[in-house]
């Protein structure tokens, strides 16, 4: 957690989500005001137990963000269609329109800090060949699908371009695979894997992955969003620790007590797979997620090998280990357990 050093008045998209929850925890323990966009149909019990400021509106209709941003000092935008399974107007309208309406809405209030929530994502697979730093080239060239990293590199783009223009101070971070409590998407796809009956590494699973803390990242975020001279740069947020496909899933394993895997399977064999079963949803129209994407496999099989070194000279640095985060996946440390002072 970082030290106060002034008080703000901070705007969070996403709050009741994953990295959104850790970011107004760290908020509001380093004595921030915090004030969270809440559609509707959220599930606003995180935040009703914590005491923060709630304005109703989505960052789909643009003009429901007036009262959200009214009188902040900077807003920190998580929110997107985190997904690797869904229609593509879904990802259009949350994560490429929502981010545009988001950015306009800030830069019409006059807001002089912004923290856009990017993903590693966004690199060209073939970066990953070498170490891949801040200026490695993003995708230009998306698979069939691929819908997720497509709409994340069009918003970030929407959000370099209002840094450019002098619009906003923009500050764009990158995280990686994202682990901690409140995880609702990883820990619990990896815990099913292991308990189905195709449990397996995919590839060698000697493969090195980006993991990070989701309290580490909401570090990360302040950090950028509060540091003189951050904005228009970019960040890219994981660990140093080593982390493999194989240490990830015997990790998870150890948490849930389920067995890892015994056996692998090649890569090649892995992608065609979640490749037959994405067509064969497709083909029967149904909506629910395959079992397996490519993305997915894509996720725990690639190779990565990610320098943050840039955000590490701001005095970042990751403090929560693997084995720890997996732990707080299944029983929240004290820290989050306790509910902090409200705004």
């Amino acid at each position: 957690m970082l030290e106060r050093t002034d008080r703000m008045k901070a705007l969070v998209t996403g709050a009741t989500g994953f990295l959104g929850s850790h970011l107004v925890d760290h908020l509001l323990q380093r004595g921030d005001d915090v004030r969270a966009l809440v559609r509707a149909s959220s599930d606003t019990s995180f935040l009703r137990e914590r005491d923060v400021e709630m304005v109703a509106g989505d960052i789909t209709g643009a003009a429901s963000l007036g009262p959200a941003v009214g009188g902040v000092d900077v807003v920190y935008h998580t929110a997107a269609n985190v997904a690797d399974w869904g229609p593509w107007p879904e990802f259009q309208s949350a994560t490429i329109d929502g981010t545009r309406n988001v950015l306009e809405a800030a830069a019409a209030a006059g807001i002089p800090r912004f923290l856009h929530v990017s993903t590693l994502d966004v690199y060209a697979l073939s970066a990953l060949r070498s170490r891949v730093t801040e200026g490695s080239p993003l995708e230009k060239r998306f698979g069939w699908l691929d819908y997720y990293r497509r709409s994340k590199v069009a918003a970030e783009k929407i959000a370099r371009r209002y840094a450019a223009e002098g619009r906003l101070g923009v500050t764009i971070v990158r995280p990686g695979l994202l682990f901690g409590e409140r995880d609702g998407g990883m820990f619990p796809g990896i815990a099913a894997f292991l308990k189905s009956g195709s449990s397996a590494y995919l590839g060698s699973g000697r493969n090195r992955l980006p993991y990070v803390y989701a309290g580490d990242v909401a570090d990360a975020c302040i950090l950028a969003a509060t540091t003189a001279g951050t904005a228009g740069e970019i960040y890219n947020v994981a660990s140093d620790e080593a982390v493999t496909q194989r240490d990830l899933f015997q990790a998870v394993a150890e948490a849930t007590g389920l067995a890892p895997p015994r056996r692998g399977v090649p890569l090649r064999l892995g992608y065609t797979a979640a490749l037959f079963m994405e067509a064969w949803c497709v083909l029967r129209g149904r909506r629910a997620r395959p079992e397996a994407t490519r993305y997915g496999v894509n996720i725990v099989a690639l190779d990565y090998h990610v320098d943050a070194s840039k955000l590490k000279s701001l005095g970042w640095q990751a403090k929560v280990p693997m084995r720890e985060a997996m732990r707080r996946c299944v029983e929240p440390s004290s820290e989050q357990r306790s509910q902090p002072a409200g705004a």
